[in-house]
């Protein structure tokens, strides 16, 4: 199965393969698998989260 494209959640610019990602949720197998992801180094993330 393909994983796909993954996107920033928060700017929903693709993640590239490389790219350190964060997961701010993993919603288990049986929902659907889902997971929220954000770059690392978003640009879009304010600066108290770093």
């Amino acid at each position: 199965m393909s994983e796909g494209t993954r996107f920033c959640w928060r700017c929903d610019e693709p993640i590239t393969r490389g790219q350190v990602v964060v997961t701010a949720v993993k919603v288990s197998m049986s929902a659907g698998g889902h997971s929220i992801l954000l770059h690392e180094r978003c640009p879009k993330r304010p600066a108290a989260e770093e």
